[in-house]
């Protein structure tokens, strides 16, 4: 079991701040105190934040052997070979430490990105699909046609290789819908799901072996994680009324209707413990948390460096 942290870069910058170096103090600390990796959130022009990948490239910078990793990164927003050629590069920077948790970005009724990007949401996944076949087949050095439904590739083979023998792992966030489900199996390194009950995640997840089996991939390759935003306190009102001004600050609406987008845990570092088996015993192995409060940080940090971590990595 590992369990990581999502940095609140977009809690940070909603507060006000204009440089990143309370993150990278962060990113030493979560690492010092027995984190598996650092994470950032992305997005394209609404809920606005510090740019994912530039800001990877510092905290590997400051940090020695957590993984660094995009929760999840908006890849097709960005043009291909750009992307790729970030990529590798800051594989090389971080002494290969990098995965990349990759979604198609608008879960949420934003009606700024709606607004922005003409590319038709219905296409979002056909295109990244796409573009991540292509970038492995670069990363694999392998030979033959560059060319896609929707972009030319053929730049990738120009480009230096990344320090991951055969590139990062790429792993799709998904809220576990059949469609992402199937795409995890064909195609992806590994699964990050935003909403799944334990028992759907079990479910999911055998779903996701079976295709990759047939598709004649290691389904014990693909790679188990589970997002969940968390607020620790010993009073579950009080945990909850601490999720409730969350979402209505990051996100401008209730925890209700945001909870039928993603997943939410608010009471006690026990309860969440005994929470958080439930997807351990459904296959989930590595646990990406998001602290869901903007004015008690660093004391819910430190609650699940002393209680979580241990019970996880114990159990």
């Amino acid at each position: 079991m590992e369990i990581g942290i999502a940095l609140p870069v977009r809690e940070i910058a909603i507060k006000g701040a204009t440089d990143a170096a309370p993150l990278l103090k962060m990113a030493r600390q979560i690492e010092d105190f027995g984190f598996d990796s650092l994470w950032t959130g992305d997005s394209f022009v609404a809920r606005h934040r510090l740019e994912p990948l530039t800001l990877l490239a510092a905290l590997a910078s400051v940090t020695e052997h957590v993984t660094v990793g995009t929760a999840a990164l908006t890849a097709v927003l960005r043009d291909p070979i750009l992307l790729a050629h970030t990529i590798v590069t800051l594989d090389q920077c971080s002494g290969g430490r990098l995965k990349l948790a990759i979604g198609t970005g608008n879960p949420l009724p934003v009606k700024a990105e709606r607004d922005a990007v003409t590319m038709r949401y219905d296409e979002r996944a056909a295109r990244v699909d796409e573009m991540i076949r292509f970038f492995k087949r670069a990363w694999r050095g392998e030979d033959g046609d560059y060319v896609g439904e929707y972009h030319d590739y053929q730049a990738l083979r120009d480009q230096s290789p990344p320090l991951q023998q055969g590139g990062p792992s790429i792993w799709l966030g998904s809220n576990g819908k059949p469609k992402a489900v199937a795409r995890t199996g064909k195609l992806y390194d590994g699964w990050m799901p935003v909403l799944s009950t334990p028992a759907k995640y079990a479910e999911s997840l055998k779903a996701i072996r079976d295709t990759a089996c047939i598709t004649g991939r290691d389904p014990a390759a693909i790679s188990t994680s589970v997002y969940v935003t968390v607020n620790l306190s010993n009073s579950k009102q009080d945990a909850m009324a601490g999720l409730e001004d969350f979402t209505r600050r990051y996100n401008n609406l209730p925890l209700a209707p945001m909870s039928a987008y993603q997943l939410y845990f608010g009471g006690s570092a026990p309860a969440f413990i005994r929470w958080i088996s439930d997807y351990a015993d459904a296959g989930a192995r590595h646990i990406v948390i998001r602290v869901g409060s903007f004015d008690h940080y660093d004391r819910q940090v430190r609650t699940l460096a002393d209680e979580v971590v241990p019970a996880v990595k114990g159990a």
